[in-house]
């Protein structure tokens, strides 16, 4: 792919090109993918380019895939009857489950996965493998966690098919933004950072130093601190009239003469200049930590083909957008949000709404009954909190200082999706941790395998990334889960 720009290993595009050639023959084919922000704007790649290639086109967002869900799967593949099937933002860690329920039926004559989460160790081992193309980094010596996400795997092969698909690279740097491959605003590398550039010489992406928080498209300026959690603003975020004050003593108006608020991105360079500097004073002063005040700049990123004032224009708050559908249960929506329909974006923006309450109601609740702490770990068990947004709101917590970052955090649901007496663990660690050798998916990985083998059947299942992991436990065994990954994590972080 040297022409547009992007560099990948050679076995990595020999794969490209049988993945082509299945999109090209065929006539029908479904889809599936997750129903995080990656795992949406990576399924609205794929319909996009099977529609520009004129393959009739199925497509169904999933939770998770696991020894049941995998069932629901085959049953919607037998009635579709496609003779391709594609997988994005998962597969890998599910190709036994693919190999044993998928491959086997008649229709289906080829099946292409685009996952960038780490294999397991007998990855595949023992089952045949002709009808499936497992594109993924990780098997090619790219990490999955910092040089591309799903959405830019499903790109790679958009951009593979015809340079028509270079419009889709917004959507792929949305998915990275959203899987948090930029490490909250340090930059993008890797294949990222080539789509990245593809994007900008296009005309497609703008990438500028600016303010890094959440909203700066959208909010109005007291709103923008009073809501800031990267970082946590001690005497400004929750408290509104400080916020006020804030921007008054520097002399910035927050209103338009017209009498509308005015966002970050109205402000002049030297109003902008002024209030960064203030924030360096305010953070410096409850923090005594340079570094922090450093990060509240970076790179931000815009789509310059979607309207200036709305939650598309920014990469972050776009993968807030689409996750705000995801974890409400309406991944559908973010699909069609990304493909242009504006009935969708008009749902999307409710959906967002509920997603902001959700999230600070369960803030509210970890405030007010803190956490656990555990050998190797801090635990947040919530009842009510929902599996889909137990990751987001642990990881809050921790840039919001609620919980420690000196150690991971695991977050407990009860609330899921399924029927089944199945908990959903969560887990996230900042990225010093994992420089120092964490790795949450290998510890959730190991301790679901060993339980698995002592009881001769599955009772727990994991997967994810170093510093963002997550598990499916039967209820009975959670505190055996509990106890033998707070072993492990200990023993990592000892190291």
């Amino acid at each position: 792919m040297g022409s547009v720009g992007i560099t990948i290993p050679q076995e990595m595009l020999d794969r490209l090109h049988e993945a082509t050639e299945a999109v090209r023959n065929s006539k029908k084919t479904l889809a599936f993918s997750h129903i995080d922000a990656d795992g949406i704007t990576a399924l609205a790649i794929v319909v996009r380019f099977l529609e520009r290639e004129g393959v009739e086109t199925e497509w169904k967002n999933v939770h998770q895939i696991n020894s049941e869900s995998i069932l629901d799967v085959r049953d919607t593949v037998m009635e579709a009857r496609p003779d391709l099937v594609v997988f994005s933002d998962f597969g890998t860690g599910q190709l036994g489950l693919i190999q044993t329920h998928i491959a086997p039926i008649k229709s289906v004559r080829r099946i292409i996965i685009l996952d960038h989460h780490l294999p397991k160790k007998n990855h595949g081992e023992g089952r045949p493998r002709e009808k499936i193309i497992e594109i993924n980094p990780c098997n090619h010596g790219l990490s999955g966690s910092a040089d591309v996400s799903g959405a830019g795997v499903a790109f790679l092969l958009a951009i593979h098919l015809s340079l028509e698909n270079t419009d889709l690279s917004e959507l792929a740097v949305v998915g990275a933004s959203g899987d948090l491959q930029d490490f909250y605003g340090r930059g993008f590398k890797g294949i990222n950072a080539d789509i990245i550039k593809l994007g900008e010489k296009a005309g497609y992406v703008s990438v500028d130093k600016d303010l890094t928080f959440f909203g700066i498209n959208t909010r109005p300026l007291p709103f923008l601190l009073e809501y800031a959690t990267e970082p946590y603003l001690p005497g400004l975020t929750g408290n509104r009239d400080a916020c006020y004050a804030f921007f008054e003593n520097l002399r910035i108006p927050m209103k338009n003469s017209d009498d509308t608020w005015r966002t970050w991105s109205d402000l002049h360079d030297e109003e902008k200049q002024r209030a960064i500097q203030g924030l360096f004073h305010e953070i410096l002063q409850a923090y005594d930590n340079p570094r922090i005040a450093k990060g509240i700049v970076g790179d931000v990123i815009s789509l310059l083909h979607r309207p200036l004032k709305s939650e598309m224009r920014n990469v972050k708050e776009f993968s807030t957008l689409l996750n705000a559908c995801g974890r409400n249960r309406e991944p559908e929506v973010g699909v069609r949000i990304c493909l242009g329909h504006e009935e969708a974006y008009t749902r999307g923006k409710t959906l967002l709404q509920t997603h902001r309450s959700n999230l600070a109601q369960a803030l509210r609740r970890i405030e007010e009954h803190r956490y656990d702490e555990r050998r190797g770990m801090y635990l947040i068990d919530d009842n009510e909190t929902p599996d889909t947004i137990i990751g987001i709101v642990i990881g809050m917590a921790q840039g919001a200082r609620l919980v420690p970052v000196d150690k991971p955090v695991i977050g407990v649901s009860r609330n899921t999706t399924g029927e089944g007496p199945t908990i959903k663990l969560s887990g996230r660690a900042r990225s010093f941790l994992i420089k120092k050798g964490l790795n949450l998916k290998e510890a959730f990985v190991e301790v679901a395998e060993s339980l698995n083998k002592q009881y001769g059947e599955t009772v727990a299942e994991a997967g994810g990334h170093p510093m963002a992991a997550g598990a499916f436990v039967h209820e009975i065994h959670l505190e055996e889960f509990l106890d033998m990954t707070s072993d492990r994590l200990a023993k990592m972080l000892a190291q």
